[in-house]
C-alpha cells in the first residue's frame, strides 16, 4: 500500500470515529430528556395514585360517619320505642328503625367495597417497585451524563490525531489531501475512500463504473472518482 493511501485511510478512520462520537454526543441530550420525562411520569403516577388512595379514605370516613349517625338514630328510636304507648308512634319508630338498619347495611356493604378498593389501590401503586424504577432511571441518567464527559475526552483526542494526520498529508501529499477533502465534502455518507471491487464495481455504492479510468494503473495516481456516489475508488492492490 502506498504511503499517501495508507495515511488517507488512517485519517478516514479517525474522521469516521469522530462522526460517530459526534452522533452519540448529539443523541445523549435527548436520551437524558427522555429519562427525565420518565422520572416525571413515574412521580406523577405515584402522586395520582396517592391522591386516589386519599380520596377513598375520605369516602370511607364519610361512610363511617353516616353509619355512626344512623346507629345513633336507631339507638334513640329504640329508647323511645321502649317507653311509647302510642300505637302510631310505635309503628313509626319501628319503621324508622328498620329503614335506618337497612341504610346501615347498605353503607357497611359500600364501605367494605371501598376498603377492598383501597387495598387493591395500595397494591397497585407498588411504591417500592416504582421508587426502584425511578432509581434505575436516575442511575442511567448519571451514566449518560458521564458518557458525555468520556465522549468529549475521546473527541478531543481524536481531533488531535486528525490534526496530526492532516499536517503530515499537507506537508508530504498535499494533492491527496485535497482530493480527500473534496471527496469527503461531496459524499453524503462515509467512507469516502473505498476499494475497486472485481468487475469494476464501486466499493461504496456497489454500482458498476461505466467508464473505467485507466489512471488507476498509474502508481502515482492510483484512484478514480465514482460517477454515481463521488467516492474515491482505490485499486485493490493498493489496500
Amino acid at each position: 500500500m502506498s504511503e499517501p493511501i495508507q495515511l488517507l485511510l488512517v485519517l478516514q478512520n479517525y474522521d469516521m470515529r469522530l462522526i460517530e462520537l459526534e452522533r452519540n454526543l448529539n443523541d445523549i441530550p435527548q436520551n437524558i430528556a427522555d429519562l427525565e420525562a420518565a422520572v416525571t411520569q413515574w412521580n406523577q403516577k405515584i402522586t395520582q395514585e396517592k391522591k386516589q388512595i386519599q380520596d377513598i379514605k375520605l369516602e370511607i370516613q364519610k361512610l363511617e360517619k353516616e353509619i355512626s349517625s344512623s346507629e345513633e338514630i336507631v339507638a334513640t328510636c329504640k329508647y323511645k320505642l321502649a317507653f311509647t304507648k302510642n300505637p302510631k308512634e310505635y309503628e313509626s319508630l319501628a319503621r324508622k328503625i328498620e329503614d335506618e338498619q337497612n341504610k346501615i347495611s347498605q353503607l357497611e356493604e359500600l364501605s367494605l367495597h371501598k376498603m377492598f378498593a383501597l387495598d387493591d389501590k395500595k397494591l397497585s401503586i407498588s411504591e417500592q417497585i416504582t421508587q426502584n424504577e425511578i432509581l434505575k432511571i436516575q442511575n442511567e441518567r448519571k451514566h449518560q451524563q458521564q458518557r458525555i464527559v468520556d465522549l468529549e475526552k475521546n473527541k478531543f483526542e481524536i481531533q488531535n490525531k486528525i490534526t496530526v494526520m492532516r499536517e503530515i498529508l499537507q506537508k508530504n501529499h498535499t494533492h491527496w489531501l485535497h482530493h480527500y477533502d473534496r471527496t469527503k465534502k461531496a459524499v453524503h455518507k462515509m467512507p469516502c475512500v473505498v476499494e475497486l471491487k472485481p468487475g469494476n464495481f464501486c466499493g461504496g455504492c456497489h454500482l458498476k463504473l461505466s467508464d473505467y479510468n485507466d489512471q488507476m494503473t498509474d502508481s502515482h495516481f492510483p484512484f478514480t472518482i465514482c460517477e454515481s456516489c463521488a467516492r474515491m475508488i482505490v485499486a485493490a492492490r493498493e489496500l
